[in-house]
């Protein structure tokens, strides 16, 4: 039978206390979730890196080196936020090309490249055995 107090109608104290229990649940959560989705929200995307890879450039070999030809390639990190980078030096047609600083077709950066930093990198290019002409490797870079 329910309560009157000042001419107020009372729920028996036991079902409030669930309803009002219920629904501060349901505030709570409800607060959670809207923080949770501002802050995804607001963070935005994350900045990955991009390599860009300029045209090769002939330039002088190393003295004792032995190799006949030489490119450069500049490889700019083009993205919007810093990153390592893996490049893999392809030969034209016959022949041979390594990178000059790892002495093989792949190289990786030590540490991360900085967004719009630009590194040069370094080619030996040889011809197949038996021919004489060398022709420019092509250079493709990832982050």
């Amino acid at each position: 039978m329910p309560v009157y107090r000042g001419g107020v109608q009372l729920l028996p104290q036991n079902r409030s206390t669930i309803w009002y229990m219920a629904l501060v649940v349901l505030l709570v959560s409800g607060l959670a979730i809207g923080v949770a989705l501002f802050v995804l929200q607001a963070r935005g995307p994350v900045a990955e890196s991009e390599f860009t890879v300029a045209t090769a450039q002939a330039v002088d070999c190393p003295v004792g080196s032995g190799v006949p030809v030489c490119y450069r390639f500049d490889v700019t990190n083009t993205g919007g936020g810093d990153g390592a980078v893996r490049c893999v030096v392809v030969p034209a047609d016959a022949g041979s090309a390594v990178f000059t600083a790892s002495g093989t077709t792949v190289y990786e950066s030590d540490g991360t490249v900085a967004a719009g930093d630009t590194y040069s990198l370094y080619t030996e290019v040889e011809a197949e055995e038996g021919e004489s002409v060398v022709e420019q490797p092509a250079v493709a870079c990832q982050g």
